[in-house]
């Protein structure tokens, strides 16, 4: 039997011009998540990363907060567990939205900031996965599900028996991988992706070949006292 960790980057730079970048919330989230695996005594056989600059922040504080840290050790990077570009999805869906000043200008003239950007985001990505013109993105909806897939299908060749795998991806991700596992309908993508904590994880299992999920979204240890960690956005 294998294990498999999916774990969501940290908080990245939302609002500011380069979204792909950890804000220092998002490298303390990294490190207590560090220290959630030490107190469970889970350690990584094999680590395998988006190539996004947040997958590799986040796997970076990580690993050099576990205990002894891992500084040393073969990293596969693979395009298979980056994000779909959100920035694009909401920009063909709100032009007027497109540079990083016009939606901030748009959010700090809502009531709720946070309910108007996710309201924004669920109608773009209703737009993404059933519009019939599909030249508009760099990636389409059924395009991305199928990346998924195949990343899924490679995890679960290469876990084998007693490893344990480490895989820093995107909340995006993590809910394709979940819907498909438990055969949920494209239409529940977004209330699922939501829901997915920043430096959560969840557990997969490899066990004759076949994939089980074990947990979904783990962020207890951003609770009580470390309350102040938990973020989505």
């Amino acid at each position: 039997m294998a294990n498999i960790y999916l774990i969501r980057h940290g908080q990245a730079s939302f609002g500011s011009d380069n979204y792909d970048n950890l804000s220092p919330l998002g490298h303390s989230q990294a490190q207590h998540l560090a220290r959630h695996f030490n107190q469970r005594k889970i350690r990584p056989d094999q680590i395998i990363c988006g190539d996004m600059l947040r997958h590799k922040q986040t796997r970076d504080t990580c690993l050099a907060t576990l205990s002894p840290p891992i500084q040393h050790h073969e990293i596969q990077i693979s395009r298979a567990w980056n994000e779909f570009d959100h920035e694009q999805v909401i920009a063909v869906y709100r032009p007027d939205l497109a540079s990083p000043e016009a939606m901030k200008q748009y959010l700090s003239q809502q009531p709720s900031p946070a309910k108007a950007f996710i309201s924004l985001f669920s109608q773009a990505i209703k737009q993404w996965q059933h519009t019939d013109n599909m030249t508009q993105y760099s990636e389409s909806w059924l395009h991305f599900s199928q990346r998924v897939a195949q990343g899924l299908s490679q995890l679960v060749q290469q876990g084998g028996e007693g490893q344990t795998l480490f895989v820093f991806t995107s909340g995006g991700v993590i809910s394709t991988v979940i819907m498909q596992i438990l055969s949920i309908p494209e239409s529940q993508f977004f209330n699922i992706n939501k829901q997915v904590v920043n430096a959560s994880v969840t557990q997969l299992q490899v066990k004759h070949q076949r994939l089980s999920l074990i947990t979904m979204n783990e962020h207890g240890f951003f609770e009580g006292d470390n309350r102040h960690l938990y973020s989505l956005l």
